[in-house]
């Protein structure tokens, strides 16, 4: 038999409602994996915003490990920065800036020495925003 000939012959050719049926199983198909991909996009974003909420470490990130120094010559202090508790770390940071590249220095906050230097800063600040 030639080749039109079998292909015109009707035990090649599914019924209709065959043809139908496939047709919506396609479909069902494309809408179950659609939605699959949906689920997981959504898995993933809300897994990430969770991640993201946690904090890196236990005690945040404080740029002063351990409580810090007692004093510091006065004469090597370039420049004092003190760092407010904020959601990355929970402790006020006094840290000291050493004249001719000797480093920085962690103040621990609760000594005399970095209780006058806060105390001289907000005062620098205060007048600093004051109306004249």
């Amino acid at each position: 038999m030639p080749v039109k000939n079998l292909l015109s012959h009707s035990a090649f050719l599914l019924p209709p409602r065959r043809v139908s049926t496939l047709k919506q199983r396609h479909q069902r198909r494309k809408t179950n994996m659609s939605v699959k991909g949906m689920v997981i996009a959504l898995t993933v974003i809300v897994c990430a915003t969770v991640v993201q909420g946690f904090p890196m470490f236990k005690q945040g990130r404080c740029l002063c490990i351990g409580p810090g120094v007692k004093a510091v010559k006065v004469a090597d202090i370039e420049k004092a920065t003190i760092i407010y508790p904020s959601n990355s770390c929970d402790k006020i940071e006094v840290i000291i800036n050493l004249k001719a590249r000797k480093g920085q220095r962690c103040l621990n906050p609760k000594s005399k020495q970095a209780s006058i230097i806060i105390k001289k800063i907000q005062r620098m600040n205060f007048l600093k925003h004051q109306t004249v």
